[in-house]
């Protein structure tokens, strides 16, 4: 089997690929999708921990971002979110983007390898001797960075290290400076310190470029109604940009028709459809919409990517170690704890989907060998059965558990190979 590509040419999936093509098993523990994401894990014969991908949703994903951005902006795909470089070359081709953010010096190597034509923007601010190393160890590729990459740049001293390095390397850099826009973690705070940063970069024009703005507004939406808004926190961080905005543009009118202003990211980007000071709008999680994307803004989307993994023992009741009377005493009659189950594995970031009703055993604790999951007898599972979680995010999730299985028309048709540390 393929580790990188496809390994069957297949067509387009309709809308319910696998709930279609699969048994429609319903008195078992899972419901038909479930159902027909075990037996393609079975017939592929995977029966270790394992994510994998539903190509079907993340193609339908795909058509819902697309839709989310507006029409004078461009789409910047989060790498950290799609960390495999086949997804992501299936997702910048569904969502018709060669624009790409990327957060570490490792994966920016590889992607300028095997993406040369892409647009990159560094998603925080590196330290300079990583920077340095991306340079002496960026290999033989067509990616040109003096044209396709900026550097996000967060404090005076850091352009200083900067332009110390393009001096040393005789290059030329494209910075990207970071503002706050109500996050507070990090970037220039208010316009006048921009226009310290731009005047820098005034003096230094032979060796470094200023590429825009690059505004995070993660916050939007996270306090408390009765503290503010989603809409007011939203309105303060559009006001803001737009402050620093109508700086950068007086200092450097001639590059403003040129000049790359990014925010969002997935849980706001819907926000940015209309009246956004933004022409260049990052997301990556909501293609795969891991737990923490559960919002009312991607409502629309489909969750795409599970942690699975097989059921080693399953048993009646909960037993603790120790005397019997104490399993009685905290698991007696409660008919969520039914059933006990160890899994292959356990401690990962992401709470069990299928089949309903799951639960950790806080009592037993936390195991990366065997997890316990404790369930009510209905739905209940059997030794070889498979039991799916949902990851909380995508980044840590998809680069840390070897191929990623995709599955699709009822089969597991690829394997890919996530990023690695080079």
């Amino acid at each position: 089997m393929s580790r990188d590509r496809s390994t069957t040419s297949v067509a387009p999936s309709s809308p319910d690929t696998i709930r279609d093509s699969s048994p429609a098993i319903h008195a078992g523990p899972h419901d038909s999708y479930f159902s027909g994401l075990q037996n393609a894990l079975s017939h592929a014969g995977i029966a270790s921990p394992s994510v994998v991908i539903d190509r079907a949703r993340l193609r339908r994903n795909a058509v819902r971002l697309k839709a989310l951005i507006a029409s004078n902006a461009q789409l910047r795909l989060v790498e950290k979110s799609l960390p495999v470089p086949a997804l992501l070359d299936e997702a910048m081709k569904l969502t018709e983007t060669s624009a790409l953010m990327v957060f570490h010096e490792p994966q920016l190597r590889q992607v300028a390898q095997r993406f040369p034509d892409s647009d990159l923007l560094m998603g925080k601010p590196m330290p300079v001797l990583a920077a340095r190393h991306f340079y002496r160890h960026l290999g033989n590729t067509s990616f040109d960075p003096a044209r396709q990459l900026q550097w996000l740049i967060d404090t005076p001293a850091r352009l200083q290290e900067y332009l110390e390095l393009a001096r040393g390397l005789d290059t030329k850099l494209r910075v990207n400076v970071e503002i706050d826009v109500g996050l507070h973690r990090g970037g220039v705070t208010d316009p006048s310190a921009l226009r310290v940063m731009l005047e820098q970069l005034h003096g230094a024009s032979e060796h470094l470029e200023f590429a825009g703005l690059m505004g995070y507004d993660a916050h939007v939406g996270k306090l408390p109604g009765l503290v503010q808004s989603r809409e007011t926190s939203f309105g303060k961080a559009v006001d803001a940009y737009r402050s620093f905005q109508a700086v950068a543009r007086a200092e450097f009118p001639e590059l403003a028709p040129t000049l790359c202003w990014n925010g969002a990211g997935s849980p706001t980007v819907a926000l940015h459809r209309h009246n956004s000071p933004l022409n260049d709008v990052s997301a990556g999680s909501a293609l795969l919409k891991p737990l923490e994307f559960d919002i009312d803004l991607l409502a629309e989307f489909e969750p795409a990517v599970f942690i699975t993994t097989p059921v080693l023992k399953a048993q009646d009741g909960t037993r603790l170690p120790g005397p019997a009377w104490l399993s009685k005493l905290l698991f007696g009659g409660r008919a969520q704890r039914a059933r006990s189950y160890f899994i292959y594995g356990g401690g990962w970031p992401a709470q069990p989907a299928s089949p309903v009703g799951l639960l950790p055993n806080k009592q037993f604790g936390l195991s990366f060998n065997q997890s316990i999951l404790n369930g009510p007898r209905e739905h209940a599972l059997a030794v070889n059965d498979t039991v799916f979680f949902r990851p909380y995010q995508s980044e840590g999730t998809l680069l840390h558990y070897g191929p990623v299985r995709v599955i699709e028309d009822g089969r597991v048709v690829d394997e890919w190979l996530p990023f690695g540390e080079i």
